[in-house]
């Protein structure tokens, strides 16, 4: 892999191409961010149906017959949505994938210049963000009702996958006066409220104050795909706003929060700071320690918590970079949720102390790396790979993140468990036959 070409092409508005000759598919990615804001929950829901309504159709191509059959054109392209979180910040994103333009006829979407596919791609995402269908200046009703009802059910999706539901609901807890607690697709009591003209005014403002990314991978070097979009955003009036996250150093004393739903597995999430005050703050030292800690079946919580002690079904640690988190979770029995977690806060203390041989950090740093060097196996991958450089404004190849890794040091190591510290326990406990459903 190449080096990561960037290029800013309007205010707060970066492409960046990758080159990568080994694919038959290129990608093209366009990611725009939104502070995340406590006390707005209706500005949360507009912003995170904006994506999935932008994909559904636009002016050009205003119904979904109409939009599938220029995708046809386009060699069968796949069009996606999404709306995540990444520290306090709300990420959305449309994303094309289509057949490299050396597999296309030369005429395909109107052009013989060999980009036919590329630059037909970026065309429709230029329909799709900047002339959406509207009647009489905003959003349908019939979309909008059914975008709210799609929004609900991703919600209801989070809820019964209940290893994500007590992930969620821990960071939810312990950031109730951070933007961070809010759910990246809003709450349903929001969702419900909208109006076409409160989604309408958020689209605008994204367009206005959003930081956008668009990354493209391709064997070309998406000079054609530039050009365009770079001509897409000369008249659009742009003020990128300020991102960031609160980071917290510290925990104060730990708090505990507990219910009971129908499941036969109980979920035990905790919830640490990581003295980190930035998201590069001993980021790569806090990375390394947390892998070492729960993030593979080399770590502590898998050998010692579920091999040794046999206290939980599965028990696994990341830290979250962009707000300065290691978020721990495991699967246990209600009745060892206390010794699951007793024996968790054992084995970081023992990180604490150094007990941990070269070799097990090695072996950390080794499997952390196989992993990020594969995100080099699919477009997809290595297009989400680069998503961070949004925040950072650092974009590095994945050999580049490895040398990092293997740079940390066992006193780095250690010198990152000693920052951590214990904020929230969650702990959700299968109910009892005959409680109250």
């Amino acid at each position: 892999m190449t080096d990561i070409r960037t290029a800013g092409i309007a205010p707060g508005v970066t492409f960046c191409a990758i080159p990568a000759g080994r694919f038959k598919t290129s990608r093209l990615e366009l990611h725009m961010a939104l502070p995340l804001r406590t006390g707005q929950p209706e500005a949360t829901a507009a912003n995170a149906m904006l994506p999935f309504l932008l994909r559904r159709s636009c002016a050009a191509y205003p119904s979904a017959r109409a939009l599938e059959s220029r995708l046809a054109e386009l060699y069968g392209a796949s069009l996606t949505a999404g709306a995540d979180k990444m520290g306090e910040t709300h990420q959305l994103s449309l994303c094309l994938s289509a057949i490299e333009d050396r597999f296309a006829a030369a005429d395909t979407a109107g052009g013989a210049d060999g980009v036919a596919v590329s630059r037909g791609c970026a065309s429709l995402l230029e329909e799709l963000l900047f002339r959406p269908r509207l009647e009489e200046g905003v959003f349908t009703a019939d979309a909008v009702e059914l975008e709210k009802r799609l929004l609900c059910e991703r919600l209801e999706a989070e809820q019964g996958n209940k290893r994500v539901y007590s992930l969620r609901r821990c960071e939810a807890l312990m950031c109730s006066e951070e933007a961070y607690g809010l759910n990246a697709y809003g709450t349903p009591e929001a969702i419900a409220a909208l109006t076409p003209e409160e989604v309408t005014q958020a689209w605008r403002n994204l367009l206005r104050h959003a930081r956008m990314q668009i990354t493209f991978i391709s064997e070309s070097d998406g000079a054609a795909v530039e050009a365009t979009l770079r001509a897409a955003f000369e008249n659009v009036e742009r003020e990128p706003t300020e991102l960031g996250s609160e980071f917290i150093r510290a925990a104060a004393e730990p708090r505990f929060f507990s219910e009971a739903q129908p499941v036969e597995q109980g979920k035990l999430v905790m919830g640490f700071r990581t003295g980190m005050q930035s998201h590069d703050d001993h980021y790569f030292a806090t990375r390394v320690m947390a892998d070492l800690f729960g993030g593979g079946v080399y770590s502590k919580l898998f050998l010692v918590v579920r091999e040794q002690k046999s206290l939980c079904y599965y028990c696994w640690a990341r830290s979250v970079r962009f707000k300065g988190l290691m978020m721990v979770a495991s699967g246990v029995d209600t009745a060892n949720a206390d010794e699951a977690r007793e024996a968790i806060l054992e084995q970081l203390e023992l990180m604490k102390s150094g007990d941990f041989t070269d070799e097990e950090l090695a072996t950390a740093q080794r499997s952390m790396c196989d992993e990020i060097l594969s995100a080099a196996d699919t477009p997809e991958q290595l297009a989400s790979f680069c998503t961070t450089g949004l925040l950072t404004g650092e974009y590095l190849t994945p050999p580049e993140v490895c040398r990092r890794i293997n740079a940390v040091t066992r006193q780095e190591v250690i010198g990152a468990a000693h920052l951590v510290s214990l904020d929230t326990v969650y702990l959700l406990q299968a109910q009892k036959e005959g409680d109250a459903q």
